[in-house]
């Protein structure tokens, strides 16, 4: 079965705080959450996104709207983790930084149950798209912080803190969880995997050298781990996706994408495995009105019975335009 795709925007209102000569950063806006749905089984059937809902009450105040949040999805439980946002005065580039400390959270069967604080982090911090599930606990690797943070999200009230490696200094580029209670995360600055023992907070160097590529050429790529412990990797410098077999520390094939997948490297590109063999890479851009944007679509499969050639068929490639300034968060359910 294909997953949805939820995709979280930043939207400005309409007064852009201009009474209280402030730049937009928290107040005067808003994020928005809408669903991308999978085309169905019937002919001329085609991939339709729509709002959902609005994404409201943070910081605790119904105004606020967040940057630099992670989101995951446990369930039907769509999780925002942290964040932060800015007050700017006109000609004053001392910025208010304020952030939130919470672990929010929805039913997205029910939404109109509204939001509810899961957590409370014990730290101020963006997360930075560094958040792994394992069993029933929810890890965060903070981008400031020397630990990182376990919270149980079956009793929620139970909670780990757990060191990094020691010459970690920043996020990893992707974490999963290898197999209950052992996660494994990729420094890219190192190119190297870590390997955690949750039960005993002990690192080790998994697998070092772990992609053939410099630290330059990954640069703008895009990592998506599938259920089977599979990493896949958008090379967006080479237009390229390539995978590996993490659980069995094994390089397993490269195809070419089209001319067409060049997106540039500043272009944010979000990699999405709906299913085994089937994927689709969604960036956005900003257009003319700064309160609106492009989110493109591009869906396609990938067949592996023709190796060392696997074949790649482009199924679908969409644009949606949308109110907003520009997309925040991609998760999948």
């Amino acid at each position: 079965m294909e997953k949805l795709i939820y995709v979280h925007v930043e939207r400005l209102v309409d007064s852009l705080n201009r009474k209280k000569g402030m730049f937009s950063g928290c107040y005067d806006a808003t994020n928005d959450w809408y669903v991308i749905k999978q085309r169905g089984e019937g002919r001329g059937d085609r991939v339709k996104m729509s709002r959902v809902f609005e994404d409201t009450g943070q910081l605790n105040h119904p105004d606020f709207a967040l940057l630099d949040t992670d989101c995951v999805v446990i369930g039907s439980l769509l999780y925002v983790i942290g964040g932060c946002c800015f007050l700017c005065h006109s000609g004053n580039y001392n910025c208010k930084y304020l952030r939130s400390t919470e672990i929010r959270c929805l039913d997205t069967r029910n939404p109109e149950d509204r939001w509810r604080t899961c957590f409370t982090l014990p730290f101020k911090s963006c997360v930075d798209g560094s958040t792994v599930v394992d069993s029933q606990w929810l890890y965060l690797f903070p981008l400031e912080e020397t630990w990182c943070y376990g919270f149980n999200i079956e009793d929620r009230k139970s909670t780990r803190k757990l060191p990094k490696p020691s010459n970690c200094t920043s996020p990893p580029s992707f974490s999963t969880s290898l197999s209950p209670g052992t996660l494994v995360a990729y420094k890219r600055g190192e190119n190297t995997l870590y390997q955690l023992d949750c039960d005993n907070s002990a690192w080790t160097v998994y697998h070092k050298d772990f992609l053939p590529f410099s630290y330059e050429e990954l640069g703008g790529s895009s990592f998506a781990v599938d259920d089977d412990g599979i990493v896949y990797i958008y090379l967006c410098s080479y237009i390229r996706l390539i995978s590996f077999d993490i659980r069995n520390k094994k390089e397993l094939h490269a195809v070419d994408l089209p001319r067409s997948f060049w997106f540039g490297l500043k272009d944010p590109v979000q990699l999405i495995v709906l299913s085994k063999n089937k994927f689709c890479l969604l960036w956005d851009r900003q257009g003319t009105n700064m309160n609106k944007c492009r989110i493109y679509y591009s869906r396609f499969s990938v067949s592996y019975d023709d190796l060392p050639d696997p074949t790649l068929d482009v199924e679908e490639t969409r644009s949606f335009l949308v109110a907003g300034c520009g997309v925040l968060n991609v998760v999948t359910v």
